[in-house]
C-alpha cells in the first residue's frame, strides 16, 4: 500500500504501512503488540512461525533458567515458545543435553508440523543418540511440542547447518559449512558449503562439500521447481566451485541438481564485504536475493555508507537483473527476506542509522523492517527498539493474509518500544499491521470450465475501499466490489483486485492490490464434426409427388439449407417439397455453425443423386 498525493493521476496500486495507534504505542505507527520473553540470562531468539490456530511458535536458544524458562538441561539449550494470537505465553520447552545445543531455523512442513534444525555438543539428554564429539540435527514437533522424531548426523570438524527445508520427496535439505581437512573427500581447505540430503526417516542420501581454498558459508536454501536447489551464503574463494569473485567476501549464489552436483554458481558483490543471507524463488519463478554489503562498485551500486541491506533479482541462469542498497550512513544489516501476497518483498534485520532510507533510531541497534516492491521501490520502513541492541532476525507475514507481520530477534533494551525485559537478552517478539487496515482481497467462482466461462468474483477486501478495479487478464478491466465476467476464448488468467480511499487527513490516496495468478481456466469446447445427413419419404411417386425431409445431421448446425433438384430451395431442418413434374432429381443438403472458439463459419453437405424419382401419369 502507498500513500500518494491526493492530486495525482496516476495511482500505484502498492502495499504501505498506515497508521495504526494501539494504546502504549502512539509514537510508532502499526506496532500491534510486543512481548519480551526470557530469564536473567542471554535468550536470543532465531526464527518465528505462525501456527494453524493464529499464534506462533518462537526458536531460539537460551541460557536461563529462570523467569519464563522453566528447566535446563545445562549450558545453553534450544527453546520453543507458544504465543496466541495476543502474543500471551500458552507453553515453552527446552530441548538439550548438558553442553551447549543450538537451533538454527524453524520451518512449517506441509502437514502442519514443523522441522527445526541445529547442531550440539551434548551426548546426554535430548541428544544422547549423539555419538560423535560433535553433530547436526533435525527434530520434528507437533503444534503442541511433542518431539515427533530426531536425529543426530555426524558433524564434520567444526562443522553447522544454518537452513533446513522439507524437499517435495518428503525428506529434508540442510546447509551449512564445515571445516574439513584432507582426508574428507572433497576438501578444499578452510571452511567449505556443507549440504546434507535425508530422507523422510532423517537418514542421509547423499551430503556435498562445495567451495574453494577460502572459507565459503551456506546460509539459505530451496528446493527448485523443476528438480534441484538453489542456495545462498558468501565466500572470500576464488578457485576450485568458485569464480568471479569481486574482492574480499561476496555473496555466492549456486544452483545444484538433485544429486547436489553444481550446475551453476554465481560471485555478486563490489571489492568489499557482501554476505548472501536470504533467497526466495520469485512468483516469475526468478531468484531474490537479500544480505548486506559495504561495497560501491562491481555488481553494488547505491550504498548509503558503510553496511547497507543489498536485494538483488536473479534470472533463472544466474545474471542479474536488478539490486537495491537500503540504509543510511551507519551499520545496517538484513538477516530476512520474505514475499508478500501481493508479490512486493519486505526484509528485516538491524539497523544503527537514522538517515537515508531510515528515518529513526531509538539507541544502540534497532529492528528495522521496510517493504519494497519488485523495482526495489521503498513503500514503507518502520524502526522498532528501545535504548539497548534490538537485533531482528526474522520476519514472516501472517497467515490471515491481512496485511499483519510477526517479527522477532532479541533485545536488550527496556525503553521505548520494548517492555518487560528480564535481563540481558530476550526473545523480543513485535507483532505489526498496515495501520489503516486497508488490504485487498477476493474470492473468485468459478475458476474452470469451457468457453465462454463466466466468472464471479467477491471482494473480501477490509478497510472500507471506495474504489475497485478488477483487471482479468484479457485485456478487461471492470469496477466494482463484485463483478462478474465472462471469458470468451481458452487460456489461462491471472486476476488482479485493486483498492483505494482517501485519507481527507493527510491529503493523500491510499491503495492496495491483491493478485491470483494463474486462477481461471478457459478450456475449448470439444469439437463436434458438422456432417450433413437427411431422409425422405416417399422417394418416389407419379407427379405430382409431395415429399418430406428430415434431418438426421450430427454436429449441431444452426442453419440448414436444401436443394431438392427442381430449382426450389427451402430452409431449416425439415421440410415438405412438391414435384409437380416427371423425372429423376438430386437433393443436397447444406448444413452450417459458427464455431465460437475460432470464429469461423463451418459447413458440411451431403448430396444424394436420383433420390427422387417422379413417374408421368
Amino acid at each position: 500500500m502507498k500513500i500518494l498525493p491526493i492530486h495525482v493521476e496516476i495511482i500505484v496500486f502498492t502495499l504501505v504501512l498506515c497508521v495504526f495507534v494501539t494504546p502504549g504505542f502512539a509514537d510508532n505507527p502499526g506496532l500491534l503488540w510486543q512481548k519480551s520473553l526470557g530469564g536473567s540470562g542471554e535468550d536470543n531468539a532465531i526464527c518465528i512461525q505462525p501456527t494453524g490456530d493464529g499464534g506462533y511458535l518462537v526458536v531460539g536458544d537460551t541460557m536461563s533458567s529462570n523467569g519464563d524458562v522453566t528447566n535446563s538441561h545445562g549450558m545453553r539449550d534450544v527453546w520453543v515458545v507458544k504465543l496466541n494470537s495476543a502474543g500471551a505465553k500458552e507453553w515453552q520447552k527446552t530441548i538439550g543435553g548438558s553442553m551447549d545445543d543450538d537451533v538454527t531455523c524453524i520451518e512449517r512442513l506441509s502437514d502442519g508440523t514443523f522441522l527445526l534444525s541445529g547442531y550440539t555438543w551434548s551426548h546426554d539428554g535430548d541428544f544422547s543418540d549423539n555419538t560423535k564429539p560433535y553433530a547436526i540435527w533435525n527434530i520434528q514437533i507437533d503444534g503442541a511440542g511433542h518431539i515427533l522424531w530426531k536425529r543426530c548426523y555426524p558433524g564434520r570438524s567444526s562443522s553447522f547447518v544454518n537452513d533446513g527445508k522439507e524437499t517435495p520427496d518428503g525428506g529434508m535439505i540442510m546447509i551449512g559449512q564445515a571445516y574439513t581437512d584432507h582426508a574428507i573427500p572433497g576438501f578444499h581447505v578452510g571452511y567449505d558449503v556443507l549440504v546434507v540430503k535425508s530422507d523422510m526417516n532423517g537418514t542421509i542420501i547423499w551430503e556435498k562439500l562445495i567451495g574453494g581454498s577460502g572459507d565459503d558459508y551456506g546460509d539459505n536454501i530451496l528446493p527448485v521447481a523443476d528438480g534441484g536447489y538453489i542456495g545462498i551464503g558468501y565466500t572470500n574463494s576464488n578457485d576450485g566451485d568458485v569464480s568471479g569473485n569481486h574482492g574480499s567476501y561476496d555473496a555466492w549464489l549456486f544452483r545444484l541438481d538433485g544429486l547436489g552436483n553444481l550446475l551453476w554458481q554465481r560471485c555478486l558483490g563490489g571489492s568489499l564485504f557482501d554476505e548472501g543471507r536470504e533467497i526466495v524463488i520469485t512468483p516469475d519463478g526468478e531468484y531474490a536475493v537479500m544480505g548486506s554489503t559495504n561495497s560501491n562498485n562491481g555488481d553494488v551500486r547505491g550504498n548509503h555508507g558503510s553496511f547497507d541491506y543489498w536485494w538483488v533479482k536473479i534470472s533463472k541462469n544466474g545474471s542479474v537483473i536488478n539490486q537495491k542498497c537500503f540504509g543510511g550512513s551507519d551499520y545496517d544489516n538484513a538477516y530476512d527476506l520474505e514475499l508478500t501476497p501481493d508479490g512486493n518483498y519486505v526484509a528485516f534485520g538491524v539497523s544503527y542509522s537514522k538517515d537515508g532510507d531510515v528515518t529513526r533510531n531509538h539507541g544502540d541497534g534497532d529492528y528495522w523492517v521496510m517493504e519494497f516492491d519488485q523495482n526495489g521501490s521503498v513503500l514503507w520502513q518502520n524502526s522498532l527498539g528501545g535504548p539497548g541492541l534490538d537485533q531482528g532476525q526474522c520476519i514472516k507475514p501472517d497467515l490471515s493474509g491481512k496485511g499483519m507481520f510477526s517479527l522477532t530477534g532479541y533485545s536488550y533494551a527496556n525503553g521505548g518500544d520494548v517492555t518487560g525485559n528480564h535481563g540481558l537478552a530476550d526473545f523480543w517478539v513485535v507483532h505489526l499491521q498496515i495501520p489503516e487496515g486497508l488490504h485487498a482481497d477476493f474470492t473468485v467462482s468459478p475458476v474452470n470450465g469451457t468457453a465462454p466461462l463466466t466468472v464471479k468474483c467477491t471482494d473480501k477486501s477490509i478497510g472500507n475501499p471506495t474504489w475497485y478495479v478488477y483487471d482479468f487478464g484479457d485485456g478487461t478491466n471492470v469496477t466494482g466490489p463484485n463483478p462478474t465476467h465472462t471469458y470468451r476464448f481458452p487460456g489461462v488468467y491471472t486476476i488482479t483486485l485493486s483498492i483505494m480511499k482517501s485519507n481527507t487527513t493527510a491529503s493523500s490516496v491510499i491503495s492496495s492490490t491483491a493478485t491470483k495468478p494463474n486462477v481461471i481456466t478457459v478450456n475449448s469446447v470439444p469439437v463436434v464434426p458438422l456432417v450433413a445427413k437427411f431422409a425422405a419419404s416417399a422417394v418416389t411417386g407419379t407427379a405430382p409427388l409431395k415429399v418430406s425431409f428430415t434431418d438426421q445431421s450430427s454436429g449441431s448446425p444452426t442453419y440448414l439449407n436444401y436443394d431438392f433438384g427442381d430449382g426450389i430451395n427451402a430452409t431449416g431442418p425439415n421440410a415438405v417439397h412438391l414435384y409437380q413434374f416427371p423425372g429423376v432429381y438430386n437433393v443436397t443438403l447444406s448444413i452450417f455453425r459458427l464455431d465460437r472458439n475460432s470464429g469461423l463459419m463451418l459447413s458440411n453437405a451431403s448430396v444424394n443423386k436420383g433420390f427422387i424419382v417422379v413417374n408421368g401419369i
